[in-house]
């Protein structure tokens, strides 16, 4: 579940990009993170959620993901795709 200051809707995480592990090791190739990774993914949600990136609006460009009631990750919004017309 992703939730964005007062949003919450469905996710999936597309595409891992990259993850960077405690001691600073990056691993562009990754399939999975663990726990205390830093990770660069592509986060794809059912319906729009309005949010900005975090250098444009910090408020709106902070996020968290959470399942069964734990929070199993927290983030930030460092870009977005094109808009639609």
């Amino acid at each position: 579940m992703f939730h964005a200051h007062t949003c919450e809707e469905e996710c999936t995480i597309v595409k891992i990009f990259e993850t960077t592990n405690r001691k600073g090791v990056v691993n562009k190739n990754a399939c999975f993170a663990n726990t205390g990774m830093r990770v660069t993914c592509m986060i794809e949600v059912e319906r729009s959620v309005p949010v900005e990136t975090f250098a444009d609006k910090p408020f709106l460009g902070r996020f968290t993901l959470r399942t069964e009631g734990k929070t199993i990750a927290i983030g930030k919004i460092v870009k977005l795709p094109p808009k639609k017309e």
